[in-house]
């Protein structure tokens, strides 16, 4: 049989790249296509032979990329779960940049790279190039001597911007001035950010040289102090708790050397239009200078809800 290639003798295994289909495919007068079906039909053979299973087709708007499958295209960032079919939102750079910016801010006096590595689970090399991008862009600053890395003050203009859009504390600004003034102690103004309690606004008196360090951007756990009980009792998640039944009661909650000690509160829960608690206000001074929290409950409470007013809540009226 002149012209057969080798490897497709009858009754003979080619391997898959099936040896002898480039001379035969040039031989002379030959139909290429019925040399394309006679390859793929002999490769289709060997791999059943030896059960290999044949891969299925992949459709064009299948989440993994041709670079997954020996394309050129990209892959994309969108993670893809192929054991479990499952497929995750987001980006993963993203993701990992937001967990070292959270990172450094637990870092007062900044972080090396390799206390980056341990507080995250990144690779250097991945902090190496996320801490690249964030310094170019602001967000991360490098001190050249120590070698340790800070948030930036692309930072802190988004977190003011941030605290700037919350109509509770725009609105909050004069019953806040006017609630220190009168207590002569740092006015507070808090909100929820997911289970934590974030301060968004403080206004302090001039004339104390002691005072309970409040800040702005500060954050602890919902319901841990005056401002987390007092907004948590009234949200529906706190409604049941027992331990805030008194806070409910009296809308005012106080604590003592709770959050940490030498440290007291009083707030009350700041509603807005619906009815619902979004905030909390009140004041913090040291435990020495607030011996009866009691006697400034009635100022918090006309402050909380001169803002919810401000808010457009509205007492019920009795039917």
């Amino acid at each position: 049989m002149t012209g057969r290639p080798r490897g497709c003798v009858a009754g003979a295994q080619p391997c898959p790249r099936v040896r002898g289909v480039r001379p035969f495919s040039r031989a002379p007068g030959l139909d290429r296509a019925r040399v394309a079906q006679h390859t793929h039909a002999t490769t289709a053979r060997w791999c059943a032979a030896t059960r290999i299973p044949s891969r299925p087709p992949i459709a064009p708007d299948h989440p993994v990329s041709l670079a997954a499958t020996g394309g050129g295209s990209p892959v994309s960032e969108t993670e893809v779960d192929v054991r479990s079919g499952r497929r995750s939102s987001g980006s993963r750079t993203l993701s990992r940049g937001l967990s070292l910016l959270n990172a450094l801010g637990e870092h007062n006096d900044g972080a090396t790279v390799s206390g980056l590595a341990e507080s995250t689970g990144l690779d250097r090399a991945v902090l190496y190039r996320l801490l690249d991008t964030l310094v170019a862009e602001g967000f991360v600053t490098r001190d050249a001597e120590t070698r340790r890395y800070r948030l930036g003050l692309s930072m802190l203009e988004l977190g003011v911007r941030a605290a700037q859009g919350l109509e509770v504390r725009r609105l909050a600004g004069p019953p806040l001035r006017s609630l220190s003034d009168d207590t002569g102690e740092t006015a507070c103004l808090a909100v929820r950010d997911r289970d934590d309690l974030v301060v968004v606004e403080v206004i302090e008196p001039g004339d104390r040289f002691v005072q309970v360090n409040y800040r702005v951007g500060f954050r602890h756990p919902l319901g841990v102090a005056a401002h987390g009980k007092a907004l948590l009792a009234f949200l529906p998640e706190g409604a049941r708790n027992p331990e805030l039944q008194s806070v409910r009661q009296r809308g005012v909650a106080y604590t003592r050397d709770e959050l940490e000690p030498g440290a007291s509160g009083v707030a009350a829960p700041v509603f807005d239009h619906t009815g619902k608690a979004v905030a909390a206000v009140g004041i913090v001074a040291p435990t020495a200078r607030l011996p009866e929290p009691e006697t400034i409950a009635l100022r918090v409470l006309r402050s909380a809800r001169e803002i919810s007013e401000r808010l457009g809540w509205r007492p019920r009226r009795a039917t």
